[in-house]
């Protein structure tokens, strides 16, 4: 073990707005790296002043140089392996802009970024590499018992691949070990007692970190499998099925009633992040605001009443996606060079017929009007729409969650269970 620090950004002082308010943190790491590292957690909102931040802490101030190493960092390829290297989907997501492209989809993320300072003639303003990256989404969710509590949905999680004479310098020093130590304690700081995310495909080296860092930090640790479900549009896309799409982005009632059947239909699902219309219409702002392809679409029913609805969000707004070393029919979607754009329908409600109706439109509708070759979903046991979502092409991930409240924990998975008894977790989110 090692004892290193991290500073902990509120933002700007508020009697002073040229300086900022924060407080250092002392956290024990065990990786492996020799050298100094400088670990900052700020709120997203200060990423247009980024500068002042560097500066205070004695780096190279330029914004749009931190901009390119978060764009490059970012763009590592995210590995969906398990510890044999066995898995089907690894991909790059290259955003568009930085930050402009992640700050529409979570505009209240704490960003943690790891930087290891380089050697400089002038220590007031050094060069850096920034190692790790990652967003602590803030949300709060009901309990059963009526009360809200706080939480974190990690996202956007990566680690620098850089090497120097073939040698990866910081991939194999045990940094995710070093960058959930920063996360759980902020936790701790912030009083947050649940955290979740996806960690892509089961790996054994990942969930043995992940426990690890858990208890240490007096926390409990557990694993829900998932899968990523990926559809071709031309072979799922219907025209039949376009034409019973009705748009409901701009109507304000038809968008109550859809909150309705949301709330219905969420309402005892662990971490239910949308548990009041204001949340919903929020979300249903910032990504129609920011992406001007993303939409919401209804299909009603044969008397013509209100039944199936989903958020059709066109990640090709955002960023583009480039799969590494694809394997099965992942091989097939590359070479067709089918994954520049991604559409990803979330937030379905009604009947199964109805909701595989909206999936064929919306596929069959951004594959013409937009050029968007594929749709991804994902689902867990306890989905209401598990079997309209599921697709030969799929891959398994793994969902975590950390929490220091077992009998809360408890009591919140067994009042989401369905009659199935799976537990129902919410995983609506607008990017993994």
């Amino acid at each position: 073990m090692k004892q290193r620090h991290y500073y902990y950004i509120e933002g700007k002082d508020a009697s002073d707005s040229s300086s900022l308010k924060y407080i250092r943190r002392d956290i024990e790491c065990d990786d492996a790296f020799d050298g100094d590292l400088i670990l900052l957690a700020f709120p997203i909102g200060l990423m247009p002043e980024i500068s002042s931040v560097l500066k205070h802490f004695g780096l190279r101030d330029d914004a749009e140089f931190f901009y390119s190493e978060c764009k490059e960092v970012v763009s590592v390829p995210e590995k969906h392996v398990n510890a044999k290297g066995e898995g089907k989907l690894t991909f790059q997501s290259y955003f568009h802009k930085f930050p402009e492209s992640v700050s529409n989809f979570f505009d209240d993320a704490k960003v943690v970024v790891i930087l290891h300072p380089l050697d400089s003639t002038n220590p007031e303003c050094r060069d850096y590499n920034m190692i790790g990256y990652i967003h602590a989404n803030y949300f709060d969710f009901p309990s059963p018992d009526g009360k809200m509590n706080k939480g974190f949905y990690y996202n956007v999680l990566r680690l620098s691949e850089q090497t120097v004479n073939g040698e990866a310098i910081y991939r194999r020093k045990r940094i995710f070990s070093t960058l959930f130590s920063v996360l759980l304690d902020f936790a701790t700081l912030e009083d947050i007692h649940f955290v979740y995310a996806s960690m892509g495909r089961e790996n054994q080296a990942i969930n043995d970190a992940l426990k690890m860092n858990s208890e240490r930090h007096g926390k409990y640790f557990e694993t829900f499998p998932m899968w990523n479900n990926t559809h071709v549009n031309l072979v799922i896309g219907s025209s039949s099925a376009a034409k019973k799409l009705v748009d409901i982005s701009k109507d304000r009632e038809a968008l109550k009633e859809y909150y309705a059947k949301l709330k219905t239909l969420h309402n005892n699902f662990v971490f239910n992040q949308l548990h009041t219309e204001d949340l919903f219409f929020a979300l249903v702002n910032r990504i129609l605001r920011s992406s001007p392809t993303s939409r919401i679409f209804m299909v009603p029913d044969a008397k013509g009443n209100f039944d199936a609805a989903g958020f059709t969000i066109n990640w090709g707004d955002y960023m583009y996606l480039k799969l590494q070393n694809p394997k099965g029919l992942f091989k097939v979607i590359d070479s067709l060079k089918l994954t520049d754009k991604i559409l990803y329908p979330t937030l379905l409600v009604g009947s199964d017929g109805n909701v595989r109706q909206l999936l064929k439109g919306a596929a069959y509708k951004y594959k013409k009007e937009h050029g968007v070759q594929v749709t991804t979903m994902n689902a867990l046991y306890g989905d209401p729409h598990f079997k309209v979502k599921k697709s030969i092409i799929q891959d398994p991930f793994v969902y975590f969650v950390i929490y220091d409240r077992p009998l809360q924990y408890q009591a919140m998975k067994e009042s989401s269970m369905n009659e199935k008894g799976e537990v129902q977790i919410f995983i609506e989110t607008p990017m993994l």
